[in-house]
C-alpha cells in the first residue's frame, strides 16, 4: 500500500513540476560533467580536451537526459502530451487540410451514428415498456387469411385457461366525436381490457390506470389521456383529473395522463377507455375478429412451452357449431414493432457504413498525400535522434487528433440529423421518436473515431518513416513518392469507386422502384376525386333506422354539389385506413371440412364505383331501387369472380354473409384497397341500406364519401358544409383520394430519400478522390509531361493520356463495385417493387453515369496538364 502511495506521489510530482524536475536533473548532469573534468584535468589535459573527454564518457548530455526521461513514472503521458501540442501546431498550419480531413470523417462517422441510433432504438433496444422481450401479441391464420385478431370469445378463453402468461390485455381501435370543448373534434382511442396498462407495466404521469372494476358494462364511462390531448385540450393543468369529457355524447370521467412518449399501440391515440366485455357491442359480435391481444409471458416460460400452450388451446376456442381449422401463434412484440422497418433500416445502416468506408478511404488518400510531403521532415527528425517508434507515434497522434475533431463533428451532425428527421417524418415513422443520441451511439461513434484515427495514421505513418532516410532527403525537394505508396493511393481510389457503385446500385433499384410505385394502378382513377368521412355515434344514433335516415339524408346533401359529376359513399374507403373481412359461402360450392372463406365486404352507395371510376366488367350496378325490402344483391371483383367461376359468367349466382342469400348483378374490375404494393383481395361490394341490423351498427357507423369534381378545390368546402348542416355536431375530416394514396407511400419514399442523400454523398467524395489522385499524378508526371510537349506532342495528346489513366482507375473500381453489386442487392428484393433486383436500366445507367462523373473529375487535372509549360518544368526539376 505504501509503496502504491510512493508511486502516485511520484507520478504526480512528474507531471506537475516537470520545470523542478527539468531543472534537477540538468544540475545533476552537468554536476556530474563537471566532476569528471576536473578528474581529468589532473592527469594533465586541458580544460577543453578533458570536458569533451567526459562528455564523450556520458554519452552524450541530451541522450542522457533523455534516456532518465524514459524510465521516469508518467514519461509516456508526458511524451503524449507533448505529441498532442505538436500535432495542434502542425494541423493549425495547414487549416484547410485539416478542415477537409475532419468534414469528411465528420460526414462518415455522423451518418453511421444517426442510423446506428435509430436502429438501435427501434430494433435493438424493442418496445419502450419493462421487460419487453416477454411482451407477445396473439394472432390466428385461417386457411384463406393470415394474421387474424381473436374474437371476443377467443379472448374470453385464453384470459381463462392460460398458464403461460403473467396477464393478458386486448384492445381495439376506435374513434371519439370530443363534444363541450369549443368545435367538434375527432380523437383517435382505443378500447382497453382493464389489465391493458398493468400488463405493459405503464404507469401514468397523473392520476391511475383503470379499476378491475371498470371493465364491466356500466362502469366504464372513464378516460385516460395522452399527454398530447392533454396539453392540447387542458393546457397540461394539473386539475384535468376528475374533470368530464364528453366523448361520443357520453360524458367519461378522466382518470389518469399517461406520460409524454407513451404511443401504444399507435401514436395516434389520444385517449384510451374500458373495453366492457360484457357489453352489447362484444357480446352482440362475440365471434367477430376484432380485438388484438396482447400478453406478459411469465418468468421463465420457454419458447416451446408457449407454443405447446397455443396448439392445445388452440382447439378450444371454436363455438359449438363452428368447425373451422385455426392455426394460433405469439409473435413478440419488438418483433411487430420493428415489422417492415427492419430490412430497410438495416439496408439504410449499410449504405451508411459504406458512406464511411469511402470517406475513410478518401481520407488516408489525403493523408498518404500529405506525408509524403514530409518525408524530408521526418529524416531531419530521425537523424537527430528520434526513434522510428517516436515519429509513428506523432503521426498517429495527428491523425487520431483529427479524426476525435471529425467524431465530435460527426456527433453533432447524428444530433441535427435526427432532430430534422424527426420533424420531417415523425408523424409518418413515430419510431423516430424514441431514437437518441444516447450511450450505445455515442460508445459506437467513440469506437468507430478510435479505430478511424489508428487505421488512418498507421499506414501513412510507416510510409513516412520509412528507413531509407537519404533517399527521403533527396526526393523531399521534388515532392516525390514511392512506387508503393502510388499503387496505395490507387488501391484507396479503386475502393472508393467500387464502394459507390454498391451504393449507386442500391439507390438506383430503389428509385426505380419507387418510381413503378407512383405510378402503379389502384384499380380506380383517384384524379379530381375528394374524400370525407363522418361518424355517426351511438348516443345520436341508436338504432338502424336512425342511421338509414342520416345515410339518405347526406347522400342526397352530396348529390345536390354544385359541380359534383359523381357521388357516392362507402363504409371502408380505399387508402382510408380500415377495412372489414368476413366470412362467406358460394351457393353450389361449399368450402372444405374445417375451412371459412373470407373476403373483403364493401358496404356501398349507388354511383360509388362510377365515382371512383372502378371498370363495370359485366352486368349492373346498384340503384336507388336497391333497398332494404328489394332483393339481396351484391356486385363481386373480378378475382371474386375468377376464383368461383372461372369458365362461366357469375352474373344469378348467390353468395351469403351474415343473413341470407345474395344474387350477383355484377362484375367490377379489382382494385388495391391499402397498398400500390399489394395484392388485390376477394371483395363483395353490397348495398349500404341492405346491410342486416346488427351488422350495420357494427360496421356501418363511419360513412365516407366521395366525389368526383373538375373543380375539386371548390368541393371540399360544399362537402364538409353540407354533412356539418344535417348534424352540426359530428366531424367531418376532407381529403383528396391521391394525398390518402400518396400518404400510404410515405415510408418507401422516405427510404429512397435517405439513400438518395447518402449516394450523392458517396459519389461526391469518390470524384473527389478521383481528382485528388489524378491532380497528383500530374504534378509528380510534370517532367515526363514537359518532355513530350518538347519533343512535339500536342496539348490533345496529353489530355488523351491524362483521360485514359482516369478511364483506367475508374473502369476497374466500376467493374469490382459492379460484380459485388450483383450479389449484394439479393438483400434489397423484399423492399422492391415491380422491378428485378437484377434491373436492366439499373445496371447499364449506373457504369454510365459514374463513368462520365469520373471523367468529368479526371477533366480539371488533366487541363492542367495540356497547360504545363516544358521550359519551366525542364527548369524546376
Amino acid at each position: 500500500m505504501n509503496a502504491l502511495v510512493s508511486k502516485l506521489r511520484s507520478l504526480l510530482r512528474n507531471l506537475t513540476g516537470r520545470a523542478d524536475l527539468e531543472r534537477d536533473l540538468s544540475d545533476e548532469v552537468t554536476s556530474f560533467v563537471d566532476l569528471s573534468t576536473a578528474r581529468k584535468m589532473k592527469t594533465g589535459l586541458s580544460e577543453a580536451e578533458a570536458r569533451r573527454e567526459a562528455v564523450l564518457e556520458l554519452g552524450g548530455v541530451e541522450q542522457v537526459k533523455e534516456q532518465v526521461r524514459d524510465v521516469r513514472l508518467g514519461q509516456f503521458i508526458e511524451t503524449r502530451l507533448q505529441d498532442v501540442r505538436f500535432a495542434f501546431r502542425t494541423l493549425r498550419k495547414s487549416p484547410i487540410f485539416s478542415l477537409t480531413v475532419a468534414l469528411v470523417l465528420a460526414l462518415g462517422i455522423g451518418s453511421t451514428c444517426l442510423m446506428f441510433a435509430i436502429v438501435n432504438s427501434v430494433l435493438l433496444k424493442g418496445a419502450p415498456f419493462p421487460e419487453s422481450s416477454r411482451l407477445f401479441m396473439l394472432w390466428q391464420d385461417l386457411p384463406q387469411e393470415k394474421r387474424v385478431s381473436l374474437s371476443t370469445r377467443e379472448f374470453s378463453i385464453w384470459q381463462k385457461q392460460s398458464a403461460v402468461f403473467e396477464n393478458l390485455a386486448a384492445m381495439t381501435g376506435t374513434s371519439f366525436t370530443v363534444t363541450g370543448r369549443g368545435e367538434p373534434e375527432q380523437a383517435a382511442g382505443q378500447r382497453v381490457t382493464t389489465s391493458f396498462f398493468q400488463m405493459l407495466r405503464a404507469q401514468p404521469e397523473l392520476g391511475r390506470v383503470f379499476l378491475e372494476s371498470e371493465g364491466a358494462a356500466g362502469h366504464e364511462q372513464v378516460a385516460i389521456l395522452s399527454h398530447r390531448f392533454w396539453k392540447e385540450q387542458f393546457a397540461l393543468r394539473n386539475d384535468v383529473l376528475g374533470q368530464s369529457l364528453i366523448l361520443n355524447g357520453e360524458p367519461h370521467i378522466v382518470v389518469g395522463v399517461m406520460p409524454e412518449g407513451f404511443d401504444f399501440p399507435r401514436r395516434e391515440v389520444q385517449v384510451w377507455v374500458p373495453a366492457p366485455l360484457d357489453g352489447p357491442l362484444f357480446q352482440q359480435n362475440l365471434d367477430a375478429h376484432f380485438l388484438r391481444v396482447i400478453g406478459r409471458l411469465k418468468s421463465g416460460v420457454t419458447p416451446e412451452r408457449l407454443r405447446a400452450e397455443m396448439a392445445l388451446l388452440g382447439t378450444r376456442v371454436n363455438a359449438p357449431d363452428d368447425e373451422t381449422v385455426r392455426k394460433f401463434y405469439a409473435i413478440s412484440l419488438n418483433e411487430i414493432i420493428a415489422g417492415d422497418l427492419r430490412k430497410p433500416l438495416l439496408v439504410l445502416l449499410g449504405a451508411v457504413a459504406f458512406l464511411l468506408l469511402i470517406a475513410c478511404a478518401n481520407v488516408a488518400n489525403l493523408m498518404l498525400a500529405r506525408v509524403g510531403s514530409r518525408q524530408g521532415e521526418m529524416a531531419v527528425r530521425s537523424a537527430l535522434g528520434a526513434s522510428r517508434v517516436r515519429l509513428v507515434a506523432q503521426l498517429l497522434t495527428e491523425a487520431t487528433l483529427l479524426a476525435t475533431l471529425g467524431g465530435a463533428l460527426g456527433i453533432a451532425i447524428a444530433i441535427w440529423g435526427l432532430d430534422l428527421l424527426r420533424g420531417v417524418a415523425a408523424e409518418k415513422f413515430p419510431e423516430l421518436v424514441r431514437a437518441h443520441v444516447d450511450g450505445w451511439p455515442l460508445s459506437f461513434a467513440f469506437a468507430i473515431t478510435i479505430v478511424s484515427g489508428v487505421l488512418l495514421g498507421l499506414g501513412p505513418a510507416l510510409a513516412a518513416t520509412r528507413p531509407n532516410f537519404q533517399e527521403a532527403l533527396k526526393s523531399a525537394t521534388r515532392s516525390t513518392t514511392g512506387a508503393g505508396a502510388e499503387r496505395t493511393r490507387h488501391g484507396l481510389v479503386f475502393a472508393e469507386v467500387a464502394l459507390a457503385c454498391v451504393l449507386l446500385v442500391g439507390c438506383g433499384l430503389m428509385m426505380r422502384s419507387f418510381i413503378t410505385l407512383v405510378h402503379a394502378d389502384p384499380g380506380f382513377r383517384a384524379r379530381n376525386v375528394i374524400t370525407a368521412n363522418a361518424v355517426m355515434s351511438e348516443e345520436q344514433y341508436p338504432e338502424p333506422a336512425d342511421m338509414m335516415r342520416f345515410y339518405r339524408a347526406s347522400l342526397a346533401a352530396v348529390r345536390a354539389l354544385s359541380g359534383a359529376e359523381w357521388s357516392g359513399i362507402v363504409t371502408h374507403l380505399p387508402f382510408g385506413g380500415n377495412g372489414w373481412g368476413n366470412g362467406y359461402e358460394v351457393e353450389g360450392q361449399p368450402a372444405p371440412a374445417g375451412v371459412e372463406y373470407s373476403a373483403q365486404i364493401r358496404p356501398i352507395s349507388p354511383d360509388y364505383l362510377a365515382t371512383l371510376a372502378i371498370p363495370l366488367r359485366q352486368g349492373r350496378t346498384f340503384t336507388d331501387y336497391d333497398k332494404e325490402d328489394a332483393p339481396g344483391v351484391a356486385i363481386v371483383n373480378q378475382l371474386f369472380a375468377d376464383r368461383y367461376w372461372p369458365n362461366e359468367s357469375p352474373l344469378g349466382q348467390r353468395i351469403r354473409y351474415m343473413g341470407d342469400w345474395l344474387s350477383i348483378v355484377g362484375v367490377c374490375g379489382n382494385i388495391k384497397h391499402s397498398q400500390l404494393d399489394g395484392e388485390p383481395d376477394l371483395e363483395i361490394y353490397v348495398p349500404y341500406p341492405q346491410l342486416p341490423p346488427r351488422v350495420i351498427t357494427f360496421v356501418g357507423r363511419q360513412l365516407n364519401y366521395v366525389v368526383r369534381s373538375s373543380t375539386p378545390a371548390s368541393i371540399a368546402p360544399q362537402l364538409r358544409g353540407a354533412i356539418r348542416a344535417l348534424d352540426p355536431g359530428l366531424v367531418v375530416d376532407v381529403n383528396t383520394m391521391e394525398a390518402l394514396i400518396d400518404e400510404s407511400i410515405a415510408q418507401p419514399r422516405f427510404r429512397t430519400w435517405l439513400i438518395g442523400i447518402v449516394s450523392v454523398f458517396a459519389l461526391t467524395l469518390a470524384c473527389l478522390g478521383i481528382y485528388g489522385v489524378i491532380a497528383y499524378l500530374v504534378t509528380q508526371r510534370s517532367k515526363e509531361i514537359g518532355i513530350r510537349l518538347a519533343l512535339g506532342a500536342s496539348r490533345a495528346n496529353i489530355l488523351g493520356l491524362i483521360l485514359r489513366q482516369t478511364v483506367q482507375l475508374a473502369t476497374a473500381g466500376i467493374a469490382a463495385g459492379m460484380i459485388a453489386s450483383f450479389f449484394l442487392v439479393r438483400f434489397l428484393a423484399s423492399i422492391l417493387f415491380g422491378i428485378t433486383v437484377h434491373d436492366p436500366l439499373t445496371f447499364i445507367a449506373v457504369p454510365a453515369a459514374l463513368l462520365a462523373v469520373a471523367l468529368l473529375a479526371g477533366y480539371l487535372p488533366a487541363r492542367r496538364a495540356m497547360r504545363v509549360d516544358p521550359v519551366t518544368s525542364l527548369r524546376y526539376e
